[in-house]
């Protein structure tokens, strides 16, 4: 068994973020009265600045557990899918940059920028795990999660079949 977990470096710029913009909302809370439409908009921020560092928190503390049995992940909450039970499988890629016309040659795939990160979603009958691609070890966990899903028999959408072949990993819809 494997124990991941993501690295502070991953995750350093999503507390940046977290921290500075509670930061900037609390001292306009602070510097504007309470009776104004503007301070409920600055405190609704100031919670979802909140959330945001929770969740970076959350992720963490996390850890991801993967053997051939499955994948579990810990301490809160702790979730836990056997390769045999998987029902779902989706890969998804996320990027920072708008998409720029790609001109491709001879049929080729357009090519990917390396700006962005991707998410691999799996499910059970009780159980989601999210994932994203700065954990260490992604693209193995990935290959497996392919490997499982193909001997269960579940099927892939096109999009997730496309981001397995950018990644190197064979997948069928």
């Amino acid at each position: 068994m494997v124990e991941l977990r993501y690295p502070l470096s991953a995750l350093a710029f999503d507390y940046f973020r977290g921290v500075v913009g509670l930061g900037i909302s609390v001292l306009i809370i602070e510097a504007i009265g309470t009776d104004t439409p503007v301070f409920w908009v600055f405190v609704g921020l100031a919670v979802l600045f909140l959330v945001w560092l929770a969740n970076t928190f959350l992720r963490h503390l996390s850890r991801i557990r993967f053997d051939q049995d499955g994948l579990s992940s810990a301490p809160w909450p702790k979730k836990s899918i056997a390769w045999s039970g998987l029902t779902k499988m989706e890969l998804r890629y996320y990027t920072t940059k708008r998409r720029r016309k790609v001109t491709q040659r001879d049929g080729d795939e357009p090519a990917r920028s390396d700006r962005g990160w991707m998410t691999l979603t799996l499910k059970s009958e009780q159980d989601r795990i999210d994932i994203e691609s700065t954990l260490p070890h992604f693209a193995d966990i990935v290959a497996r999660a392919a490997h499982a899903a193909k001997e269960a028999h579940v099927p892939l959408d096109q999009v997730t079949v496309e981001n397995l072949s950018a990644i190197g990993v064979k997948g069928e819809a």
